[in-house]
C-alpha cells in the first residue's frame, strides 16, 4: 500500500512540478507572478479533450500531448503579444504585469464557462488497460505514463537551462537584463523563449490534469495553486527548488488524502506554505527577490 501511495503521490507531484516550473520560469526572468498560467492550462485541457474526441479511433496519446503543447505555446505567445509586450515596451511598473495576468486568467476561465458551462467532462479512455498489477499491488497505467513523461520533460528542461547557449542566455537575463543586453544578448528573444517554455508546460499539464481530474473551466486555476505553493516552498525563481517541492507536496498530499481526507490535506498544504513564508520566505533553494509583483 505504501509503495502504491508513493508512486501515485510522485505522479501527482510530477504534474505539480510541470505547473510550478512553468510558473517559476516566467518569474525568474520577468519578476512577476504569471497567474494567467492557470487559464492557459484550462484552455489546453479543453483543446486536448476535443482533439481526442474528434477522431475515431482516437489518436495516440502522445500525439494529443504534442498537439496540446503546441497550442499552449501559441496561447502563451498570444498573451505575451496582446498584454505583456506593451507593458515591457513602456517600461511600466511590475504591478501592471500582475494585473494583466489576473485579467487574462479570469478572461480565459469566463470564456470557457460561457461556451462549455461548469460541467466536468470526462476525458476519453486513453489506454485499453487502465491498470496493471505487480504482485499484489495495482497501479494506474496513466500515473506511470505521467511520471515518465514529466521526468523526461523536466530533465530535458534542466539540461537546456544548464548546458546550452540559450540556457546560459536565460540565466544571464535572469541575473541582470540590462547587463546581459550590454553583453549582446537579445532579452526580447529570451522573453519569447521563456513564454514558449511556459506554454509548452501548460499544454502538457492541461492534458494530464484533464485525464486525472476531468476537464472543466477552473481545472487550471485550481491546480495552479498547488504549483504556486510548490514555487513558494522551493523558492520563487528556482527551477530545481520548484521541482523538489512539487514532488514532496504530491507525496504529502497523497498520504494525507488517504489517511485524513482531501479537504483536510489541502488545508495542511496551505499551512505548510504559510510556515515557509514565516520561517524561510526565500524558500528551500531560492533567494529573496526584490521588486516583484
Amino acid at each position: 500500500m505504501a509503495l502504491q501511495l508513493t508512486i501515485n503521490g510522485i505522479s501527482i507531484g510530477a504534474i505539480y512540478a510541470l505547473i510550478a516550473v512553468g510558473f517559476a520560469v516566467v518569474f525568474n526572468i520577468m519578476r512577476f507572478s504569471n497567474f494567467a498560467h492557470g487559464g492557459m492550462i484550462s484552455a489546453c485541457a479543453f483543446i486536448s479533450f476535443f482533439f481526442q474526441r474528434a477522431f475515431d479511433p482516437p489518436p495516440p496519446f502522445f500525439v494529443t500531448v504534442l498537439f496540446s503543447a503546441v497550442c499552449g505555446m501559441g496561447i502563451a505567445l498570444l498573451i505575451d503579444t496582446l498584454g505583456y509586450r506593451r507593458i515591457r515596451l513602456k517600461n511600466s511598473p511590475k504591478i501592471y504585469y500582475f494585473l494583466m495576468s489576473l485579467t487574462f486568467a479570469i478572461l480565459i476561465e469566463q470564456i470557457l464557462t460561457v461556451f462549455f458551462g461548469t460541467d466536468i467532462y470526462g476525458f476519453p479512455s486513453v489506454f485499453k488497460s487502465q491498470t496493471f498489477e505487480i504482485g499484489s499491488m495495482i497501479f494506474k497505467t496513466m500515473n506511470i505514463v505521467i511520471l515518465a513523461v514529466s521526468v523526461v520533460i523536466l530533465v530535458a528542461l534542466v539540461w537546456m537551462i544548464n548546458k546550452t547557449k540559450i540556457g546560459l542566455a536565460i540565466r544571464a537575463v535572469a541575473i541582470n537584463a540590462d547587463t546581459s543586453r550590454l553583453m549582446g544578448i537579445n532579452s526580447s528573444v529570451i522573453v519569447t523563449v521563456i513564454f514558449i517554455i511556459a506554454g509548452v508546460l501548460a499544454g502538457v499539464s492541461g492534458v494530464f490534469l484533464g485525464v486525472q481530474y476531468g476537464v472543466f473551466p477552473s481545472v487550471g486555476p485550481s491546480m495552479m495553486l498547488k504549483g504556486f505553493i510548490a514555487s513558494i516552498i522551493g523558492g520563487l525563481g528556482s527551477l530545481s527548488g520548484a521541482i523538489f517541492a512539487a514532488l514532496a507536496l504530491g507525496l504529502i498530499e497523497m498520504f494525507l488524502t488517504f489517511f485524513i481526507g482531501a479537504t483536510e490535506a489541502t488545508v495542511i498544504l496551505f499551512g505548510i506554505m504559510l510556515a515557509f513564508l514565516f520561517i524561510r520566505p526565500q524558500g528551500i533553494m531560492g533567494i529573496i527577490v526584490e521588486d516583484k509583483a
